[in-house]
């Protein structure tokens, strides 16, 4: 369970507001899965899975790409 999720680094602008995202169908049918497995909403279980595994993310700064 300690392993690292391995992401390129990039900059972005944190916000105060709620932001709409698309993901995609694999990764939208296992939040459902755990969804419906749950008394949360399904908005609450995608931020409490993106808060969780924000701690196990490890940002490869060599691999960085200009993606302004």
């Amino acid at each position: 369970m300690g392993d690292k999720i391995h992401i390129p680094a990039r900059n972005r602008k944190n916000t105060e507001k709620s932001e709409i995202i698309r993901i995609s169908a694999d990764a939208y049918n296992q939040l459902v899965e755990i969804y419906n497995e749950s008394t949360l909403s399904l908005s609450q279980v995608a931020s409490l899975l993106i808060i969780e595994g924000a701690g196990r993310v490890v940002y490869d700064k060599d691999s960085e790409e200009d993606d302004s």
